[in-house]
């Protein structure tokens, strides 16, 4: 069998972190299939796995068939708390020309394809919705000893509310935290960010000093705040990827607060790792948690809150169904899918 030969630039980009894990995922599983050789030369075909809005990331023109990865556009989506200084706008510029001389593009639903062809104006017919997947292991029975041993290294408490990710804007997570204050409840967030310092971006105006910090580190500086000073606001620093099952498995509730999202990878976490889900009801959101999930708009405050409550409030035998519903749901998602749907792009690009 001959097999395609792909090269993926830039693979290295943001190891570790989503879009990395989802370059690393997909290679391992396009290996799989047997299909699929991995080069740094002479490649078939080229599949950029990441597409940076704001950094002229893409050659101008491509000598070989292109694929790129379009994860999401959140940052033009709410372009209110996303401001464009002069810099971002050129290289958005350049990267919309880039994209438009692409032969496909995947992207990681089919909220992310319709936002791609109204905001970008990149043909539908070349855009191609393909559904992310997660570890399988994070579906694993843990055991109480193991369970017990994560507990005592978070520092977790008995019940608590649990979110994992970043601080960025669209995150909303200033609402859930005032929703957890109002109902009494404990909120861990995880993740790196909330113990480190910002990644500070460009700003013309703080270099002039007509802005103290720039717009999208607001909601950053508020959440470190609430975690010094609010008793019920915890941040585990750090979580290791082996630990990760266990945390939902610990956790009462996950919560999506989201404003957007391009897929909402950490949802589809927490039902493979059974941890019941509450999730806002927008963007691709509603593309992943299955019928029954307490949802909410995520720009009332009060629809967060009665959301939490009927999720907290579930008798056993109906948190239960939802948990099966949620397992049934997540099962529809894979690797293997992804990249097949994947391997059927590289087809249709290289007329196969």
């Amino acid at each position: 069998m001959t097999k395609f030969r792909v090269q993926f630039p830039g693979r290295e980009h943001s190891k570790g972190r989503g879009i990395g894990r989802y370059t690393e995922s997909l290679i391992e599983a396009l290996e799989k299939t047997n299909e699929v050789e991995l080069v740094d030369t002479n490649p078939d075909l080229i599949h950029y796995g990441f597409f940076d809005l704001f950094y002229h990331t893409l050659p101008n023109s491509f000598s070989q068939p292109t694929v790129v990865t379009v994860h999401d556009l959140t940052p033009l989506v709410l372009s209110k708390l996303y401001p464009q200084g002069f810099r971002a706008k050129i290289n958005l510029a350049l990267q919309k020309y880039s994209l438009s001389k692409v032969s496909a593009v995947i992207t990681d639903s089919q909220n992310s394809k319709k936002d791609i062809v109204s905001l970008i104006g990149i043909p539908e017919n070349i855009i191609h919705p393909i559904h992310l997947a997660v570890a399988p292991e994070l579906g694993k029975t843990v055991t109480q000893k193991r369970l017990r041993s994560t507990k005592e290294k978070y520092h977790l408490p008995e019940q608590f509310i649990f979110y994992l990710g970043g601080i960025n804007p669209n995150k909303n997570l200033l609402r859930l935290a005032n929703a957890c204050e109002k109902l009494n409840r404990v909120l861990v967030l995880g993740g790196g960010e909330f113990t480190k310092a910002p990644v500070k971006t460009f700003s013309l105006k703080e270099r002039l000093g007509l802005q103290s910090n720039h717009p999208e580190l607001a909601e950053f500086y508020a959440i470190q705040r609430l975690i010094a000073s609010n008793p019920l606001i915890m941040a585990t620093g750090p979580i290791a990827r082996e630990d990760l099952s266990a945390i939902y498995r610990l956790a009462t509730i996950y919560c999506q607060p989201s404003l957007y999202e391009g897929f909402g990878l950490t949802v589809l976490e927490a039902m493979t790792a059974d941890c019941l889900v509450v999730s806002s009801d927008t963007s691709s959101l509603p593309e992943i948690y299955p019928t029954g999930t307490p949802t909410f708009n995520p720009e009332k405050q009060d629809e967060i809150e009665t959301a939490l409550t009927v999720a907290l409030s579930l008798p056993s035998s109906q948190k239960k169904l939802q948990l099966a519903r949620q397992k049934e749901k997540a099962a529809s998602f894979s690797w293997e899918k992804t990249a097949k749907a994947t391997l059927t792009v590289y087809q249709s690009v290289l007329n196969i």
